[in-house]
């Protein structure tokens, strides 16, 4: 190959780069509305785009390319607050790199494989606040410098492979609140190690699916956190060691739970649970382990705990005489296997003010007062639990006057009669999403749920025809009905709308509706949001809406074609639709309303799924461009025209055969041509 091949090549490869320079400097960074953040995520760059103000605070340089970081990197944008630089390839932070960021505050290195960081390449930040370093395999701790970060708040080093807490009370920890080693390979941990930590106040510690075989008795002994959270760490070791080393701990929330594909379920016995008394905790979560042994002692060391999670803890009943739990407030039994209510035990736990049940493995019977005892409470979640309640629902809540919240959605069928919910006056919240009700009764079921705010009725199988249904409701404010019909398939006039007139949010979606009356809405003088999704309307009645002010109108999933832009003028300026998902006529035979769309698109919601149905499928309603007037008024003119000349032919035979009839010469070709004429 001679010099002039070389040559040839050379300018063709520098050719080539200076194209992929033009394309990377046509891509423009977006900007926050009304703020100096940009977003440059994602657009193959190889530098900061000069493009980029002075002034910008906010970066998102995330998933381009930057093998490097340099001092110079940075240097025109000196006013930085947030930096990300999530995945861009970086392996050397070099001496110095954010020197000219004093205010930055908020640094994000995720999924950077670093090869080297300078020891004073976080040098610069006043106050660097909280550091990223997720997924950067890191190794040890002696490889991120600790220099200038004095004030960190948040530092994260999820998901590497440190295998030990060595080098870490070279970080100043008076400031920190977050700190994260979950998903690493942390095996032991000493007190030497931790003794740091004892400065920090109100600190979340994770050691989230970590390896645990061995903490030094006391290791955490006068530490004072937040929450600290040891789920997923019992594979190795049993639940006796971590609590032997959190000696003297003070803690708000402790997790101790394990994970869904953990091989084989860790047992929990009361010995193992000996290590408790020596701690001082408010919350305590135990998700997917394994109780054995149940007695009345076994949770004797938590007379100060408010708050116990039994989540799926193979659990089948609570002793009936459990000591200490007098603080309670917050129990969690989901998805265990009770098989009645009365199992939990709930005299037990006299200060209880939420209480759940959700997700229960078995046909759960709730035919008695069993939770009679629970004065204070005010949280009630029974839902999905194969509910069977026969009769409902005054026995079964008697005593429980504070109820504020009861879910007993995705149950059996429930037979109500009289007034169910005589017990709880005070609810806020009444879900009974997919539990078939049936209601006998002169008066409507809630008619005394005088402060109710939301009712979950979807699929319930609910006789909308009953015009006392929301009787007493003058405080209601959500009101779900979807999944229910409506006699005829009509919203009619209706009265049963009239007893909430506070309502706000009304969900019709699914309820097989093909129409809905001018004046069916007309109490409802505080709706902001309807949804009619999902039905089958072929119209839009702007009548109904015609009152509402800043309504929300979602109309997706019906058979519209046509909309009449008379009716759409209707909804006063502030309103706005969503139209999604119909077979939307894109002809000329729609161009009004094609055009009040492209004028409104303001008042339009999911513009994108907003196409046609025919004869141009799949296209945005926004980009048809229709020729209708020329069209349009060339027909026009040819039909006035035939009427004109028509008219003009039969005047003139009409004139000449009167003329010829009284000469006596009227032709029989002409007479037969005036009386087809006229």
């Amino acid at each position: 190959m001679n010099q002039g091949d070389f040559l040839l090549i050379g300018v063709i490869l520098n050719f080539s780069c200076f194209v992929q320079m033009l394309e990377f400097s046509r891509m423009e960074c977006s900007q926050a509305a009304q703020d100096k953040t940009y977003d440059c995520s994602g657009q193959g760059l190889l530098s900061i785009p000069d493009s980029l103000p002075p002034s910008t605070t906010g970066l998102d340089f995330s998933f381009n390319t930057l093998p490097f970081i340099h001092n110079s990197t940075f240097i025109k944008l000196k006013e930085l607050i947030d930096l990300d630089l999530t995945r861009c390839q970086i392996n050397w932070i070099y001496e110095d790199a954010f020197q000219y960021q004093i205010n930055l505050q908020t640094l994000v290195l995720i999924g950077n494989q670093f090869m080297f960081i300078a020891d004073n390449a976080f040098s610069g930040p006043v106050k660097l606040k909280h550091l990223f370093l997720t997924q950067t395999a890191l190794s040890t701790l002696r490889f991120v410098p600790s220099e200038n970060l004095n004030w960190l708040e948040t530092l994260d080093f999820g998901n590497n492979d440190i295998y030990s807490l060595q080098f870490l009370s070279s970080f100043t920890t008076r400031n920190l609140k977050n700190l994260d080693f979950q998903l690493n390979g942390i095996q032991k941990i000493h007190a030497t190690d931790v003794e740091v930590l004892k400065h920090a106040v109100g600190l979340n510690l994770n050691f989230k699916g970590n390896d645990i075989i061995f903490i030094e008795p006391g290791a955490f002994d006068s530490c004072q956190f937040n929450s600290l959270d040891f789920s997923g760490c019992l594979d190795e070791a049993d639940l006796s060691v971590i609590l032997l080393g959190l000696k003297g701990l003070s803690t708000r929330v402790l997790k101790l739970g394990t994970y869904e594909d953990t091989p084989e379920p860790t047992d929990i016995t009361p010995t193992s649970l000996q290590g408790l008394c020596d701690i001082t905790v408010e919350e305590l979560s135990f998700q997917l382990l394994h109780f054995k042994d149940f007695s009345n002692t076994t949770f004797q060391c938590l007379t100060r705990l408010r708050k116990l999670d039994l989540t799926r803890s193979h659990i089948s009943f609570l002793p009936s005489n459990i000591q200490g739990m007098d603080s309670l407030t917050h129990l969690i039994l989901n998805e265990n296997n009770f098989r009645n209510v009365c199992l939990t035990s709930a005299q037990n736990f006299p200060a209880l003010t939420h209480l759940s049940l959700k997700g229960n493995s078995k046909m759960l019977q709730f035919h008695q007062g069993c939770l009679q005892a629970l004065s204070k409470l005010e949280h009630l979640d029974m839902s999905h639990s194969f509910l069977q309640t026969g009769s409902c629902c005054g026995i079964q809540l008697k005593g429980l006057g504070s109820l504020l919240h009861l879910n007993m959605s995705y149950n059996s069928k429930m037979s109500m009669q009289g007034l169910p919910f005589s017990e709880t006056p005070n609810l806020l919240l009444l879900d009974l999403t997919r539990t078939p009700i049936t209601y006998s009764g002169s008066r409507g079921p809630f008619h005394n749920l005088h402060q109710l705010q939301t009712l979950n009725l979807s699929h319930t199988y609910t006789n909308t025809s009953n015009v006392y249904l929301l009787e007493g409701l003058q405080s209601l404010r959500v009101l779900s009905l979807q999944g229910n019909s409506f006699q005829s398939g009509v919203i009619q006039d209706s009265e049963m709308f009239k007893c909430v007139p506070k309502l706000e949010i009304l969900i019709l979606s699914e309820c097989q509706l093909t129409a809905i009356a001018d004046k069916a809405f007309e109490p409802l003088r505080e709706l902001k949001y309807v949804d009619v999704s999902k039905n089958n309307l072929f119209k839009f009645n702007g009548h109904a809406f015609a009152v509402l002010k800043d309504i929300q109108l979602n109309f997706a999933r019906n058979n519209i074609e046509i909309i009449a832009v008379e009716q759409i003028n209707l909804m006063q300026p502030s309103s706005k639709i969503r139209l999604s998902y119909n077979p939307l006529l894109c002809n000329c035979s729609n161009l009004h309303f094609i055009t009040w769309y492209q004028q409104n698109m303001d008042k339009i919601l999911d513009p994108e799924e907003t196409v046609c149905g025919s004869p141009m499928p799949g296209t945005r309603v926004a980009d048809v461009h229709l020729s209708c007037g020329n069209h349009l008024l060339l027909i026009i003119l040819l039909v006035l025209s035939a009427v004109l000349i028509s008219t003009l032919a039969a005047v003139a035979g009409r004139k000449c055969c009167i003329q010829s009839v009284h000469a006596g010469s009227c032709s029989y070709q002409r007479l037969e041509t005036y009386q087809q004429l006229s």
